[in-house]
C-alpha cells in the first residue's frame, strides 16, 4: 500500500474511532439486551427448538457463533480494533479509571503470564457454568467479569485525562487471546520516528494500555483506539498495512516474549478440551476415578452441588453440577492443555538448538521458534471455543460441515508451514539444519492438527 493510501486509511480509521463512545454504548445496550431480555421468555426444552424460534437459543447463537469467533477472526484484518473502539467492557473500565484510586500496579499483575492464567481460569469456569447452553449462566459470567473490569478501573485509576486500561492489557481473558494473535494481523500502528531497542511501559502517556509509543515494536497491547495516530504530522504514530503473519515472520524485530509463549502453547489444548470433554471416554473414566477417590477418603463435599455462580445449577435444563464435576472438568482440561503444551515446548526447544545462534540466549531462541506455531494454534482455539458456530453449520448442512473444516485445517497448516519456512530461510542455516528445523516445525504443527481433528471428530474413542 502506498503512503497516500495508508494516510487516507489512517484518516478514515481516526474518524471511525472518533465515535467510539457511541459504538461502545451501542454494544453495551446490545449485550445487555442479548443477556437479559431472553431470560423473560421460555427456556429451551424440546429438540425441535432452534435459534430461530427460541429467544434464549438465539442469544446463545449470537454470542458464541457470531460474536466470539468473529472477534477472534477480526484480529487478522484490524488487530485489536474491537478492544479499542467497540468493547463495552474495556470502555467501562476506562471510564471508571477517571475516578479511580491510582493504586500502584503490583508486579504480578504486570507479568505477561497473568493474562494467560486469566484465560485459563475463565475458560474452565465457562465450562463448569455451561455458558454455551444456558443463557442464565452466561449472564452471571458476564456480570461478574463486568464488575471485575470496573473494579480494576476504580482501583488502578488514571494518572491523566486520557483514561487507563489496566484490565485490557493485563487481566482481560478475551484480550489475551486477541493480543497474542494480533501479531498475525494486517493492521499495525507504528512510530514514524522510532526510538530505542526495547519496548517501554508508561502509565501517564497518551496510550491507555501503557505503551511507550516511541519504542513500540509489537501489536499485542495495542487496542487500535487511534488516539496516537497523527496522519497530518511528521511525528507520532502511523497506520501500517502489512501481510498477514508478517510480525511473526520477523518476530525478532517485534519484542518476542517468552512468557507469552505459554499462552500459545496452553490455549489450544484448553480450547479443544472445553469442546470435547462431555463426549470423551477419558473424561468419564477420570470422573469415575475421582468419585471413587473422594468416597474412599470420605470427602462427601465433592458429591454436593456448588454455588450457581461457579457451576451450572439449572432446573429448567435439569443440569446440576457437583463439586466433583467442576474438579473433573478442570483437571481434564488442564491435562489436555499441558500435554499439548509440553509437546510444543519440546518442539520449540529442539528447534532452538538447531538455530545455533551463539549471540542469543536459549530462551530467546525458544521464543522465536515457538511463535512459529501461532497460525495453527489460532485455528485450534477458533474451532474449540467457536464450536457453537460449527454446530450451527452442522444443523444447516446436515453433517456436511466436516469437509469444510478439514479444508480450513489444511489451509491453516499450509499457511503456517509456508511462513515458518520463510522465517527459517532468514536464519541462514545450513541445508541439513534447515531440513531438521523444518521437520520440527512440521511435527509441532501436526500435533496441533491432531488436536484440531479431535474437535472436528469428538466422538473418537480417546
Amino acid at each position: 500500500m502506498t503512503y497516500a493510501s495508508e494516510k487516507s486509511l489512517s484518516l478514515r480509521l481516526r474518524q471511525f474511532a472518533h465515535y467510539s463512545l457511541y459504538w461502545q454504548l451501542l454494544m453495551l445496550v446490545a449485550l445487555a439486551a442479548l443477556l437479559v431480555i431472553p431470560l423473560f421468555f421460555q427456556a429451551p426444552k424440546y429438540i425441535w427448538q432452534t435459534p430461530w424460534n427460541n429467544a434464549q437459543l438465539f442469544s446463545e447463537w449470537v454470542l458464541w457463533a457470531l460474536w466470539y469467533p468473529g472477534t477472534l477472526l477480526s484480529v487478522l484484518l484490524v488487530g485489536r480494533l474491537w478492544c479499542g473502539v467497540l468493547c463495552p467492557l474495556g470502555a467501562m473500565s476506562e471510564w471508571a479509571s477517571h475516578i479511580g484510586m491510582r493504586v500502584r500496579l503490583p508486579q504480578w499483575v504486570k507479568h505477561p503470564a497473568t493474562t494467560a492464567l486469566s484465560f485459563v481460569w475463565v475458560t474452565i469456569w465457562a465450562q463448569t457454568l455451561d455458558v454455551r447452553d444456558d443463557l442464565h449462566s452466561a449472564a452471571i459470567l458476564f456480570a461478574i467479569i463486568f464488575v471485575l473490569a470496573i473494579g480494576c478501573g476504580l482501583l488502578f485509576g488514571s494518572h491523566n485525562s486520557q483514561g487507563r486500561r489496566v484490565w485490557c492489557r493485563h487481566l482481560c481473558p478475551i484480550g489475551s487471546v486477541l493480543g497474542v494473535f494480533s501479531r498475525l494481523g494486517k493492521l499495525n500502528v507504528m512510530a514514524k520516528q522510532p526510538h530505542g531497542d526495547t519496548e517501554g511501559y508508561r502509565i501517564d502517556g497518551l496510550c491507555p494500555t501503557g505503551i511507550e509509543l516511541r519504542t513500540k515494536q509489537s501489536s499485542r497491547h495495542c487496542i487500535k483506539c487511534m488516539r496516537c495516530v497523527t496522519p497530518q504530522k511528521r511525528g507520532g504514530m502511523a497506520i501500517e498495512v502489512r501481510p498477514i503473519g508478517d510480525e511473526i515472520q520477523h518476530i525478532e524485530q517485534h519484542a518476542p516474549c517468552f512468557s507469552e509463549l505459554w499462552f500459545i502453547w496452553l490455549a489450544p489444548g484448553l480450547a479443544v478440551a472445553g469442546f470435547v470433554w462431555s463426549s470423551s471416554p477419558i473424561y468419564v473414566s477420570l470422573r469415575q476415578w475421582l468419585g471413587h477417590f473422594a468416597l474412599s477418603h470420605q470427602w462427601y463435599t465433592w458429591l454436593q452441588p456448588g454455588p450457581n455462580w461457579l457451576m451450572e445449577q439449572s432446573s429448567a435444563l435439569n443440569q446440576h453440577y457437583l463439586w466433583l464435576d467442576m474438579i473433573s472438568i478442570g483437571i481434564f482440561m488442564l491435562l489436555c492443555a499441558l500435554i499439548l503444551a509440553g509437546l510444543l515446548a519440546l518442539g520449540a526447544m529442539a528447534g532452538a538448538r538447531l538455530l545455533g545462534h551463539r549471540h542469543l540466549l536459549m530462551s530467546q531462541r525458544i521464543s522465536e521458534f515457538g511463535y512459529q506455531f501461532a497460525p495453527m494454534a489460532m485455528l485450534c482455539i477458533l474451532l474449540g471455543l467457536g464450536s457453537t458456530l460449527f454446530a450451527s453449520l452442522k444443523s444447516e448442512l446436515g453433517g456436511g460441515e466436516r469437509p469444510l473444516l478439514l479444508v480450513l485445517v489444511g489451509a491453516a497448516l499450509a499457511f503456517n508451514l509456508l511462513h515458518g519456512q520463510r522465517w527459517l530461510r532468514q536464519q541462514n542455516l545450513s541445508p541439513l539444519r534447515a531440513i531438521a528445523a523444518f521437520s520440527v516445525l512440521l511435527s509441532g504443527c501436526l500435533c496441533l492438527v491432531l488436536a484440531t481433528g479431535w474437535s472436528i471428530f469428538p466422538a473418537l474413542s480417546i
